[in-house]
């Protein structure tokens, strides 16, 4: 299977969800809405990683929290399992995939 990954899921009470997998084991529910704003943030450092120097987001249906820093070589996501690291393709391909599902 190919990563990252987009998928619309459904959840019992929230309605349709977002799971944004970045790996056999590292996955985050998003609700639409959450999926949007997560959406323009990786597009805003794509674009200009030099304004901010870290993401942040609590999602509603997930039990943890997508915490990354941002720098020149891309966005390194902090993960129970360790650091995962998004190149900046890997972050422009999840921006175009969040905001579409």
């Amino acid at each position: 299977m190919i990563y990252p990954r987009v998928t619309r899921v459904p959840h019992r009470l929230l309605g349709d969800m977002l799971r944004m997998r970045l790996s056999e084991t590292v996955s985050f529910d998003l609700t639409l809405e959450e999926g949007r704003t997560l959406s323009r943030a990786f597009t805003a450092v794509a674009h200009d990683f030099r304004r901010t120097d870290a993401l942040y987001l609590s999602p509603v249906g997930s039990d943890d929290a997508f915490s990354a820093a941002v720098d020149a070589g891309g966005v390194h996501v902090e993960t129970p399992a360790g650091p995962h690291h998004l190149s900046w393709e890997d972050v422009s391909e999840l921006a175009e995939r969040l905001a579409v599902e």
